[in-house]
């Protein structure tokens, strides 16, 4: 089987075993590809799910399989103690310097897979790292120590908002329209040209869905990511110029 029949066998099984058990179920975590071949397959399928990863501006999620209790993943914020996936506040000691790298590294160097692990977001104090419910407790009792440094683990069910304005920039475009192929030229300033090549080959994604159409129109509050490029959140409009060019926000991330 293929990488992407093996997922859809998957979200299959979750969606089986929801309407079974009448329980959330939940994929592992999915980059922004898998996340994009799940929207498609669901298409042909009539079951209500919703993507989490935990915080506000994650790329790596959940997809999450709803009972009819569960109107969307909303009931999981509210209900944070059914969330698939909890919070690991990691602290470190007041000495060691750490990167994204050397929490992600230590944690599979426990045998913990990728998927099970989510975003991570670094702070002086240590990191928050989304993580799989069911593996919670073996990273809690068995990471002491992350690089030469020692470190102390928490779980919490509740995601606090971990991003300011250390994780991303803020920039202003200008582009003539809200076409696809002109926005990805301003955000990530690249060529436009360039911006039509990473369309045409499958790299970018608008809000969760692979786009194929250079001129498709880019709404404002959407997430535009290009792989290997990173994203960025389209944030405000803030207006046509005097020349006639639509100005606006973004947050590259």
């Amino acid at each position: 089987m293929t990488e992407n029949e093996l997922l859809t066998a998957r979200v299959d099984d979750c969606i089986c075993s929801c309407d079974e058990s009448y329980l959330i179920t939940n994929t592992n975590f999915l980059d922004i590809y898998q996340q994009s071949t799940v929207i498609e397959y669901l298409k042909k399928k009539n079951t209500r799910y919703g993507f989490y990863g935990g915080f506000a501006e994650c790329e790596r999620k959940t997809a999450v399989f709803l009972p009819d209790y569960a109107e969307s993943v909303d009931y999981i914020k509210e209900n944070p103690e059914l969330s698939p996936i909890v919070a690991l506040e990691i602290k470190k000691d007041n000495f060691s310097t750490l990167s994204h790298r050397d929490y992600l590294g230590a944690v599979m160097g426990l045998g913990i897979k990728r998927e099970a692990v989510g975003d991570i977001f670094v702070t002086e104090k240590g990191c928050t790292m989304a993580v799989i419910r069911s593996v919670a407790g073996y990273i809690k009792e068995n990471l002491t120590s992350v690089g030469r440094g020692s470190v102390k683990v928490e779980i919490n069910d509740c995601f606090e908002d971990s991003e300011n304005s250390s994780t991303y920039e803020t920039k202003r475009c200008y582009v003539s329209s809200m076409r696809l192929d002109g926005v990805l030229s301003a955000a990530f300033s690249i060529s436009r040209n360039t911006a039509v090549e990473k369309i045409n080959r499958g790299e970018v994604l608008l809000n969760g869905v692979v786009m194929s159409k250079p001129d498709a129109k880019v709404p404002f509050g959407s997430k535009l990511v290009i792989h290997g490029s990173g994203k960025v959140m389209i944030d405000e409009d803030v207006g046509i110029t005097k020349k006639g060019r639509q100005a606006f926000l973004i947050r590259k991330f």
